[in-house]
């Protein structure tokens, strides 16, 4: 028997003749298994890849003992392993329900491969199943930047990365830190401590859109929250001293119709589950590529020794 709450809500109705009615009404929630799983291929300064699941129940409880197993290409099998919470929350906002961790380990993880058709298999300690299927986003590479890279890049100089296309993609999300902005622009030294970074969020809604002009088109959506210069130096490009780090990922089906977050609702504001059975949930794979670039603060160009990036 699904776990079940029952929720009483009290309506008072007043007759005509000023005698009070007390009707109660029952509404019953199910307490569901939400299970978010994630297959994340790439991300040179990520240290490898990830494969978690993370699952908590709908009226935030934990969900401890599971047997998450994931099949890559109908024959090898990975189990996760349970894990402290922790380990599953860089990939989650801090606001979340508390849930249970599940991970593989990063041997089992690096041997995913873009383009593998998944299959999951969830089995609770009730003896109840999830399933889902997924197949993770096609290879794709970056136009002139090797993945993992560092390069240099001129103050004032917009770059227009470019990748090619990854089948199976239904979205590409590209994200950029730049560190030391602010504190440039200040006149003071650049800094690259966390106060003194920002994070912009850049989308490519189709498979076809490849191309985006950093650092001008990252941060549409938080362009009013920004200070006003900020704004307007994003227009020109970086300062001396600066640095960013800019990732682009390719997101399949699952992953898009899922993802949820400020102003990130690729294909609606109502989260799309691919997870079935006893529960719920999303069952999604990504791969990255991502690259680092600076701003030399010695106009002699004297301070860095890294290749151009490619700008023209």
């Amino acid at each position: 028997m699904r776990r079940q709450c029952t929720v009483l809500s009290l309506l008072l109705v007043l007759a005509s003749a000023g005698c009070g009615i007390q009707e109660t009404l029952i509404v019953e929630l199910e307490d569901l298994v939400v299970a978010e799983v994630h297959v994340q291929i790439g991300g040179a300064f990520l240290g490898g890849n990830r494969v978690m699941a993370f699952l908590h129940r709908t009226l935030g409880y934990s969900v401890p003992g599971a047997r998450v197993v994931i099949t890559r290409g109908g024959t090898a099998s990975v189990e996760l392993q349970e894990a402290d919470e922790d380990a599953c929350r860089q990939e989650r906002p801090k606001n979340r329900t508390r849930g249970t961790c599940y991970l593989a380990s990063q041997q089992a993880a690096d041997e995913f491969q873009p383009g593998e058709q998944l299959e999951l298999t969830i089995e609770l300690t009730q003896g109840r199943t999830l399933r889902s299927a997924t197949t993770i986003p096609g290879e794709f590479t970056l136009t002139g930047i090797e993945d993992g890279s560092r390069c240099l890049l001129p103050p004032d100089t917009a770059l227009t990365v470019q990748w090619s296309r990854s089948n199976g993609t239904w979205a590409y999300v590209s994200e950029t830190l730049i560190v030391g902005l602010e504190s440039s622009l200040s006149g003071t030294v650049a800094s690259t401590n966390e106060a003194d970074s920002l994070w912009l969020l850049g989308l490519s809604l189709s498979a076809s859109d490849t191309t985006i002009v950093f650092p001008r088109e990252f941060g549409i959506f938080q362009r009013f929250d920004l200070d006003a210069e900020i704004a307007a130096q994003l227009q020109k490009g970086l300062t001396p001293g600066s640095q960013a780090s800019v990732t682009v990922t390719a997101a399949n089906r699952n992953y898009a119709n899922w993802a949820r977050g400020g102003n990130f609702n690729p294909s609606g504001r109502v989260s799309i589950p691919s997870v079935t059975g006893d529960g719920t949930g999303v069952f999604g794979a990504t791969v990255t590529r991502t690259f680092e670039m600076v701003v030399d603060p010695d106009s002699s160009g004297a301070a860095y020794e890294l290749p151009a990036c490619p700008t023209s």
